[in-house]
């Protein structure tokens, strides 16, 4: 009987125990670790930062939440492992020209009307670093995603998968994809949502895999049957954002990075250091569906979040 009592007595102690150490553990939004800047340029070059050593960078236009050329970036990025930098069409911000500094090869995304001729020549001058500078660009966002996608095709010298975004409302969706794409390398194509030009077909004919990525006002039922394509999607963005995560991420991840569901920028420059982590994005909000983040043990904000999401954010873990 008394063996009996203290058989129940260390029982009921390492339950305690566990539960004490099991509460210890539990985020909470102190726990989140920040990685902002006091703009989205400080904030992409702090990201890059993050990413250790690298002789590639990217540039993309950040003018006025202008992102078209951007959306293509992410596989090129991660064939390349090379964080996006943001710049204006005529001017590099100091906070980016210190990360510029770090590399050896440059590439451009977009035309001169996105970003100068004359950036371009100053990073190729010399006197301002001698910089190896490659343009991928095209006369639209079209034809610049479809030019991308050719320059990871000769760099890998095959595509596995191809993941088409609509190029005029299908942001969200593409910044959704960018860390898998990234983290894979392969690229995202850009469509109107309703039919593919001569030179995206050529480039879907390469690969095994299509993915469609939003709904049906998105990208058209139409048109993920003539790809022969699986579409992901969600009745929002946010639970878009969740079913790519399901889709692409079969072992549950214990690290999760946040973007702003509606400031896309972190999101897209944030997709590098996420892929080399094997990280998602998660796009969140004050009402967004934050269940994907159950039992998550690292969480990391991008840009400017919030102290109240991220206090929900915090909840939603512990789940």
């Amino acid at each position: 009987m008394k063996l009996r009592k203290k058989v129940t007595t260390l029982m009921m102690t390492s339950l305690i125990f566990a539960g004490t150490l099991s509460y210890s553990k539990a985020l909470n939004a102190n726990d989140i670790i920040q990685i902002k800047g006091k703009d989205r340029y400080a904030t992409a070059s702090k990201i890059a930062g993050e990413m250790g050593n690298y002789e590639t960078v990217i540039l993309v236009n950040a003018d006025k939440n202008q992102l078209a050329d951007g959306l293509s970036a992410s596989g090129l990025a991660g064939v390349l492992r090379a964080p996006i930098l943001l710049v204006n069409r005529d001017r590099i911000p100091n906070e980016t020209q210190l990360r510029i500094e770090i590399a050896k090869n440059i590439y451009i995304i977009g035309s001169e009307s996105s970003i100068s001729k004359n950036i371009e020549n100053s990073l190729k001058n010399s006197q301002m670093g001698g910089f190896n500078v490659k343009r991928i660009g095209g006369k639209n966002r079209f034809e610049t995603s479809n030019n991308v996608a050719k320059e990871i095709l000769n760099i890998k010298g095959n595509i596995g998968k191809v993941f088409v975004a609509n190029g005029y409302k299908g942001e969200a969706d593409a910044m959704s994809i960018s860390a898998v794409a990234a983290r894979d390398g392969e690229p995202i194509l850009l469509t109107n949502g309703n039919k593919l030009d001569n030179a995206t077909s050529s480039i879907i004919e390469q690969p095994r895999n299509i993915y469609a990525i939003g709904g049906s006002s998105s990208i058209s039922p139409g048109l993920v049957s003539h790809m022969g394509a699986k579409r992901i999607s969600g009745s929002n963005r946010f639970s878009t954002n969740n079913a790519v995560i399901n889709e692409f991420y079969k072992v549950k991840p214990n690290s999760f990075y946040l973007s702003d569901g509606y400031k896309l920028v972190d999101a897209l420059t944030g997709g590098p250091l996420a892929s080399k982590e094997l990280s998602p994005i998660v796009l969140v909000n004050a009402t967004s569906n934050k269940s994907v983040l159950s039992g998550a043990k690292r969480i990391v904000s991008l840009g400017g979040i919030s102290n109240d999401v991220l206090n929900s954010v915090a909840n939603a873990t512990n789940r």
